[in-house]
């Protein structure tokens, strides 16, 4: 984003409208004052007033709730909060005198190492912004290894990654070409005939923006044919990794991901961190964001470092791979401290409750009466689309009232991408296994979906 601001200020802005109205859409920008406090108000006053306000939000049980799209509910042990909550991590901002820091580097260490042996890959950095932003520089690093400029994405990638590609793609000149899909996941021989010496990368997400396993079955082969890498981007729940072969073992050479899976809790947009990883150790000074590796100290005991920091801005300003260098540190410590205690049995048993979940519900809801899945026959692990036969946002809006999350209708999710307005995308994790609410659920859907 820090780029496309710097591409925009090289045109001549006359006004601050000017200038919010080259990166923000119009209808998203808001008209007329701020008054919700008007005049100067006491501390009493503010707070019962922010109190009204946030009381019109509705909340919701996890057990209640089978919204996705990117963003799931877990079940995350209480330990986790405590652990993280202490002031030892809610305090340290980013570790820049890491010799007074060696507490949180060797937490991020520990989440460079997990994440890493979760994916395959050789070296994973300490954490970026959200995975959208990971995936956009996963695909600057390909085109920087490579010395190229096109790259080549999956139509099935979840759209706001793509738009966030398209966001950092334009000022910089370089080429986007979308793959097609068949019957919802990537089609190989669309990758075939797309990739060429110009290629940088092909970018296939699993599970994909439908939740449908994909990218594993030749299209790593084609990207690798014409010398292109091969980006895995996990935009579909990972936790799926403790079900699923890691990316590197389907022939990912760069994997970019969503945090937010490994024990964050939703929130309104975040805050989040992205993972990007590479299989190739030989690349590591091409990889952005920080890097903690051990090291020793004058006595001889380990200890930990940031280790080549002229990446990052702060160092190399306009020469570093990277211009994205907002810290996430806090929510690295919190996925890290969420798989140690999860540990490999509880990650794996999280995994396989997401998949049965799932499953029952896809079961179940294909036979209500108008409803239909988007993609049957396809392998999915904990989320799927269904066919409304009203428009999804109705269903959605009614079972709300019920304090059921029916979903995410994916028209206004994704109103830039011009989907059907009676698709409803549906999600479930270890949080949905009481089959009481599953049945409520499916009750919902039978009773609303006749009107």
């Amino acid at each position: 984003m820090l780029g496309f601001l710097g591409n925009v200020l090289m045109r001549e802005l006359r006004t601050i409208d000017d200038l919010f109205d080259a990166v923000v859409p119009k209808d998203h920008q808001h008209s007329g004052n701020l008054t919700t406090l008007g005049n100067a108000r006491s501390e009493l006053e503010v707070t019962r007033i922010l109190n009204e306000i946030a009381s019109q939000n509705t909340s919701f049980d996890p057990a209640s709730s089978f919204a996705g799209a990117g963003f799931y509910h877990r079940v995350i042990p209480a330990a986790v909060r405590e652990i993280v909550w202490r002031g030892e991590w809610t305090t340290p901002y980013t570790p820049y005198q890491p010799e007074v820091s060696q507490g949180i580097l060797a937490t991020l260490f520990d989440f460079q190492s997990l994440m890493a042996t979760l994916s395959g890959m050789k070296a994973v950095n300490a954490g970026l912004y959200h995975g959208a932003n990971a995936l956009v520089e996963g695909a600057l690093m390909a085109c920087r290894l490579t010395k190229r400029d096109k790259i080549i994405v999956s139509d099935a990638v979840n759209p706001v990654a793509i738009r966030n590609l398209e966001t950092y793609f334009k000022p910089k000149g370089l080429e986007l070409v979308r793959a097609k899909t068949k019957n919802g996941v990537t089609e190989p021989g669309s990758v075939e005939e797309l990739v060429d010496e110009k290629t940088a990368a092909v970018i296939v997400q699993n599970p994909n923006v439908w939740g449908l396993i994909d990218g594993m079955d030749g299209q790593a082969v084609a990207a690798h044919s014409k010398g292109a890498l091969y980006i895995v981007y996990g935009g579909g729940d990972q936790v799926s990794l403790g079900s699923l072969l890691p990316p590197a073992d389907y022939g990912a050479d760069v994997y970019a991901a969503e945090g937010q899976h490994f024990g964050v809790p939703t929130g309104f947009g975040g805050p989040h961190v992205g993972v990007l990883g590479i299989a190739d150790e030989r690349n590591v000074r091409q990889l952005p964001g920080r890097l903690v590796l051990q090291a020793q100290d004058i006595n001889g005991k380990r200890a930990w470092r940031l280790g080549l920091q002229t990446r990052e801005q702060h160092i190399r300003r306009e020469s570093a791979t990277s211009n994205t260098c907002t810290s996430e540190s806090l929510i690295a410590v919190m996925s890290a401290v969420y798989l140690a205690v999860m540990g490999k049995h509880g990650f794996s048993e999280a995994s396989s409750q997401s998949y049965h979940v799932a499953h029952y519900l896809a079961k179940e809801v294909s036979q209500i009466p108008g409803f239909e899945l988007l993609h049957p026959g396809q392998l999915f692990f904990n989320e799927f689309a269904v066919r409304t036969p009203q428009p999804a946002h109705e269903i959605v809006n009614m079972l709300a009232g019920q304090g059921i999350l029916a979903g995410v209708p994916v028209a206004r999710a994704f109103p830039y991408a011009s989907l059907d307005g009676n698709v409803l995308l549906v999600a479930a994790t270890e949080a949905n296994n009481s089959k009481a609410h599953l049945d409520r659920f499916i009750g919902g859907l039978r009773e609303h979906g006749r009107q």
